[in-house]
């Protein structure tokens, strides 16, 4: 498949403190590239949660997409091919066997026209079936009061942590938190590409990255890495979700650093889905 390019301007990110993040980026033609992005635009993709005992996976993309679910990017055989609804859009991609928990799988949603594509990399999740099973055996081997009252409350401490963490690819508009009167704004899209904006009380002060192709890593379940183009330059920016709506900005170790955008004080970022 052929990647789809799109172009790129502004100033991308760089950390001041650990290892660094996204460093200065160059000055492209906007209008120019703009066009050529409407040109090849990519389908749209959504993809449903993934578990280890699920046989089929499902979503909804570009009516008529269609829809290679891969074990890895360059993986030479398919886990399984559909086609999305060409009235509704929804999908479902049969699976020959389950998928192993804590993996990762890579769906692409394909033009087949234009064969321009747009892809996710989907976190396979661990069922829900154990947290529900621990529950029921400690009730029945609990003998003091005690006992049963630290065992309740690990249970319903695990059950709480495994709805925080259900994530997937960052999509859409995201805000950052306010400092020293600056202000950012992250926007992954399958037809824009990867946008950043920086702002100052309130009012946009420049544009940073525009129409940037861009790729996405599940390092761990909330460890995320972004790939995207400044030019013929790869840059990269670290994610760690603290939230299933929210995430802040770290560096390759997953550390939370201070960093510089712009003429903005390096600072914390942390975003919220709008």
């Amino acid at each position: 498949m052929k990647k789809l390019m799109i172009a790129v301007t502004g100033l991308a990110m760089v950390a001041t403190l650990g290892a660094a993040v996204p460093v200065t980026g160059i000055t492209a033609n906007a209008a120019t590239k703009k066009t050529t992005a409407t040109k090849n635009v990519a389908p749209s993709l959504k993809v449903n949660a993934i578990y280890n005992n699920t046989t089929q996976i499902t979503g909804t993309a570009t009516k008529g997409a269609k829809i290679t679910v891969k074990s890895t990017a360059n993986a030479k055989k398919n886990l399984g091919t559909a086609t999305a609804s060409k009235t509704t859009g929804k999908y479902t991609v049969k699976l020959a066997k389950t998928l192993k928990a804590q993996s990762n799988v890579y769906v692409y949603a394909t033009n087949p026209t234009t064969k321009a594509y747009f892809y996710r990399v989907i976190r396979v999740q661990t069922a829900k079936t154990t947290a529900s099973s621990t529950k029921k055996t400690t009730n029945k081997t609990t003998t003091t009061k005690k006992v049963a009252t630290k065992s309740t409350a690990a249970t319903s401490s695990s059950k709480k942590t495994t709805k925080s963490f259900k994530v997937n690819a960052p999509a859409g508009t995201w805000k950052s938190n306010t400092t020293n009167k600056y202000s950012q704004i992250l926007t992954f899209s399958a037809k824009n590409g990867f946008n950043q904006t920086l702002y100052k009380n309130g009012k946009q002060v420049k544009k940073l990255v525009s129409y940037a192709s861009y790729s996405m890593t599940a390092k761990t379940p909330t460890f995320w890495k972004v790939s995207y183009k400044s030019g013929s330059t790869t840059k990269t920016l670290y994610l760690r979700y603290t939230a299933t709506n929210k995430f802040t900005v770290v560096n390759a170790k997953n550390q939370i650093v201070k960093v510089k955008v712009g003429n903005a004080p390096a600072a914390v970022w942390m975003f919220t889905k709008k």
